[in-house]
């Protein structure tokens, strides 16, 4: 899977090299969340986290399709019973087309696959402790949004993403059991952005 992600980059980079007509740096908010099925007595409830990144703006496929590749650190989480507090931390791949709606506004849609950094287990993100064995290292799902281009250099955002993998890992915690025996999860989020575009147009 790393190979795979690694020459992904690797094509992305190359093609964005040849057709890349501007850049962006994007910042904004995440509501993140998880989907637990079968879900424990509703013990798990959402976060506020944050992304940020850069992404390759205004590349073309046809007249009116573009596509948009995109590299975030994305901070992924949920709480416990109102006491515990999880984050895991991805470095995100967002590979997205691009339509236009109406003058201004794209829609995005396209495959999201990111690799995890670390994770933290605590009470809160500033206290806790670095605990990875819990989560599978990769996550991959679908991403749909909308962006407005306010300015030449300035777009406002929003999408959401939904995760299509299992990130519950086969941890052992006793009796030869693990935690994905009993339920799977996998993460989702709302997004919302900001984003600054420099570079050639």
């Amino acid at each position: 899977m790393k190979k795979l992600i690694a020459a992904i980059v690797l094509s992305v980079i190359a093609f964005v090299n040849v057709n890349a007509q501007s850049v962006a740096f994007k910042v904004g908010y995440t509501h993140s969340d998880v989907i637990v099925s079968p879900e424990p007595v509703n013990i798990f409830t959402p976060k506020e986290t944050f992304h940020a990144g850069i992404a390759i703006k205004d590349l073309k496929l046809t007249d009116k399709i573009g596509f948009q590749p995109e590299l975030l650190y994305s901070m992924q989480g949920f709480k416990i019973a109102g006491v515990g507090n999880v984050g895991i931390h991805y470095l995100s791949l967002p590979l997205l087309i691009t339509f236009p709606v109406t003058e201004g506004l794209d829609l995005q849609v396209g495959p999201q696959i990111s690799y995890m950094m670390n994770s933290r287990v605590g009470i809160s993100d500033l206290f806790s402790i670095s605990y990875n064995g819990i989560f599978h290292n990769f996550d991959a799902g679908a991403v749909a949004g909308l962006e407005y281009k306010v300015s030449d250099n300035i777009s406002l955002g929003g999408r959401y993403y939904l995760g299509m993998t299992d990130v519950n890992k086969d941890f052992s915690f006793g009796n030869n059991k693990n935690l994905s025996d009993y339920f799977q999860m996998r993460n989702t989020g709302i997004q919302a952005y900001i984003s600054f575009s420099f570079g050639k147009k």
